[in-house]
């Protein structure tokens, strides 16, 4: 009877603890938290997006160089609801990626929402399983953070024919 009641306190045990590694959380807190602040551009030179951006394409292509090696880049967006920065799958189905030997990247990502969406992109040299311990902003990690703003289409019709409306009018007036 003891040997029973053992064996089934470790499948217990055992069940918990395999439960444990399956919910774990593979995200790094210092690139997730909002407050890290933005560093230089020293591992990669981010060339899109050169700012905070506004654009009217649901499709948005990311991209820039690099001149050194091992370098590792992660996608991450904000999440209102969490409050944090979380991997974000670009249209080839990755969150992380490795620098090859061109030293280009270029990843095209869907804009979740229309509205303002915070993209933060970070590079770090070493392999994508860096543990956060291993991490120094500044040093040898890179958080670049950036506002692309999606905009209705109905704002670009509106402002087209806004313009084409302006324009008919001066030419009205001035018979141009």
């Amino acid at each position: 009877m003891k040997k029973k009641i053992f064996a089934l306190f470790l499948i217990v045990v055992f069940s918990i603890g395999m439960c444990m590694t399956v919910f774990a959380d593979e995200k790094i807190d210092l690139i997730s938290d909002k407050k890290t602040e933005d560093t230089k551009q020293f591992l990669v030179t981010i060339t899109r997006p050169e700012g905070d951006e506004t654009t009217f394409k649901e499709s948005y292509v990311i991209c820039g160089n690099s001149d050194k090696q091992n370098i590792t880049v992660k996608l991450l967006m904000y999440n209102e609801k969490t409050e944090q920065f979380e991997p974000y799958m670009n249209l080839d189905g990755e969150d992380t990626w490795t620098i090859g030997a061109s030293g280009f990247f270029m990843k095209e990502i869907e804009l979740p929402k229309k509205g303002a969406n915070k993209v933060r992109i970070v590079a770090y040299q070493g392999t994508a399983k860096m543990d956060e311990a291993e991490l120094v902003l500044g040093e040898n990690l890179q958080v670049n953070t950036f506002t692309v703003t999606l905009l209705d289409r109905s704002i670009r019709d509106a402002i087209k024919n806004g313009f084409l409306r302006i324009t008919d009018m001066l030419d009205n007036l001035f018979g141009a």
